[in-house]
């Protein structure tokens, strides 16, 4: 489910970025600043990189309803939905002497999600199962948060944002066990 989010935000953010500056080859990719040795990772030069820097399941939207009639007279339990915050760093890896192109491409990062904050299934055909609806926000970070997160990635601060994605799942279908309904004695 989260590798399907990332993979509609980086294919958006690309036919954006293509669209507004004529680009052939794509410029954004999911993808870890630094791998886990600590080195570079590689092909993210002169890149916008989407990395998740945290996820934690949003718990103001649960599900009460855990029960789906079946079948005659009864009903079957299902696992709930589980609806996810992803807080993305956003960030520009380019060169120093491209600066201005990095401050450049991440605006324009911005104000595609300005304009688009929103992707729902019935807009965006590679949606597939179990993401229902996707929402990104800026998640304004302060300073020093933003340097603890630098720091925790391994990487010295490059032009970047923070957006909080918040998905939301369709509930599964598959029935745990079924259970016939409460009656009066």
């Amino acid at each position: 489910m989260i590798d399907k989010a990332l993979n509609i935000i980086t294919d958006f953010l690309n036919q954006e970025l293509k669209m507004v500056y004529g680009l052939s080859s794509d410029v954004v990719i999911a993808s870890s600043l630094v791998n886990p040795d600590g080195s570079v990772s590689k092909n993210i030069e002169n890149k916008i990189v989407v990395s998740v820097i945290n996820i934690e399941q949003e718990t103001f939207s649960k599900s009460l309803s855990n029960y789906k009639p079946t079948a005659g007279n009864l009903y079957g339990k299902v696992a709930p939905p589980i609806n996810l915050n992803l807080y993305l760093l956003i960030s520009a890896n380019y060169s120093s002497s491209n600066y201005l192109e990095s401050l450049k491409m991440l605006s324009t990062v911005i104000t595609s999600f300005q304009a688009n904050p929103y992707f729902a299934k019935n807009e965006h055909p590679n949606m597939a199962a179990p993401l229902e609806k996707l929402t990104l926000e800026i998640y304004n970070v302060p300073i020093t948060e933003l340097s603890h997160i630098w720091s925790s990635i391994g990487a010295n601060y490059i032009p970047s944002i923070v957006y909080r994605a918040r998905i939301i799942t369709l509930q599964e279908d598959r029935i745990k066990k079924e259970i016939p309904p409460v009656t009066n004695p």
